[in-house]
């Protein structure tokens, strides 16, 4: 081995010490808490309050095991900054307040990721499972919107994904033509979201995504037992249940199915809204990006992000909402005969709420 190339060996690692240190300095001279309110909002769009909660929650997963790792706080910031703003790694570590590599910033944001889904997601994300619970939710929809027994709004959106290689990923390649998952929401009538499922690729159809979800197997087995009379409210992507209400189509103006279809559409537009705030406060997810992860690490993102939304909810938090473009309906026609005993009941029950509140 030459004495040049050990040399540079040399060099290469102490450069490599001396910007670890350089970045350590930056770190304590700019104390993150000690910024004014307004620009740790603008900055990470969430509360000192909350970062603290965060802290509190996942201090044991986030907390250094030495002396020379980062604070749970770095790797809290870290992974907000890049779900919110949809920085890359590297532009990311290149905040003042943070100063991480980009390597570091990788593995810091899959830890966060990670002890969010695993600490926070079961609480903070909860499809009602109680009496209680489901009365309460469909108690928030009857007093904004006049009907009783809706549990929830569903819907599914596209998040934009790199296109990930090999054969599968044309999976993952939607009717618009573009890389995505396709992520099934369910939110109750203050935009909180019930029930996230991000496990699908774009191609697969919402009816789909449904029907093998643990959603429509409480559904039916509240429906089932007769345990009250509660339902989702879908557009006409969806099938049309006992326990999923649709539009009616074709109706005439004026009449109680117009106006049936006139409070669907406000009632619905709850998730419309979810869905507009989510991918405006998260930029991850937004509109104008592609997540560069696999997928199963993209999927582990989007629940993280909706978990972290659901909190920000809770602490008041300001969100931004931007306008999510309506996807064309892909009417879903139900042609099993083993289920048309369902339709006629769905259909009488559909009547029943025209007939009672329109």
């Amino acid at each position: 081995m030459s004495r040049g190339y050990i040399r540079n060996l040399i060099s290469f690692y102490e450069e490599k010490r001396e910007r670890k240190e350089q970045r350590s300095d930056v770190r304590n001279c700019a104390y993150i808490y000690s910024l004014p309110r307004n620009e740790f909002l603008g900055n990470y769009k969430i509360s000192p309050e909350m970062v603290e909660y965060l802290h509190e929650e996942l201090e044991d997963d986030l907390s250094p095991l030495n002396s020379e790792g980062y604070p749970a706080d770095i790797k809290i910031l870290t992974g907000l900054r890049i779900l919110v703003n949809g920085h890359y790694q590297r532009g990311n570590g290149q905040d003042q307040n943070t100063s991480l590599a980009p390597t570091t910033v990788s593995k810091y944001l899959t830890q966060f990721i990670d002890a969010v889904n695993r600490k926070l997601k079961p609480k903070w994300i909860v499809f009602p499972g109680s009496e209680e619970a489901r009365q309460e939710v469909a108690g928030g929809f009857r007093q904004k919107f006049g009907v009783p027994n809706v549990i929830g709004a569903i819907d599914c959106t596209h998040v934009s994904l790199f296109p990930p290689p090999g054969l599968t990923k044309i999976q993952y390649k939607n009717r618009h033509d573009y890389m995505s998952i396709n992520v099934q929401l369910i939110c109750d009538a203050d935009c909180r979201i019930l029930s996230c499922n991000a496990n699908y690729p774009g191609r697969v159809h919402d009816q789909f995504i449904f029907n093998n979800s643990l959603i429509k197997d409480e559904m039916r087995r509240l429906y089932t037992n007769r345990i009250g009379d509660y339902f989702l409210l879908g557009d006409a992507g969806y099938a049309l249940e006992p326990w999923l209400m649709t539009p009616i189509r074709n109706t005439q103006v004026g009449s109680p199915e117009a106006r049936y279809d006139n409070w669907h559409c406000r009632a619905r537009n709850t998730i419309e809204r979810t869905n507009g705030y989510l991918k405006g406060t998260f930029r991850m997810l937004g509109l104008d990006r592609n997540i560069h992860y696999a997928p199963e690490k993209a999927s582990a993102m989007i629940y993280a992000a909706c978990t972290l939304y659901n909190i920000m909810r809770h602490f008041r938090l300001p969100m931004e909402l931007v306008a999510v473009p309506a996807e064309p309906v892909t009417l879903y026609e139900n042609n099993n005969n083993n289920n048309r005993r369902l339709l006629e009941i769905a259909l009488s029950k559909r009547h029943n709420i025209v007939e009672n509140y329109f």
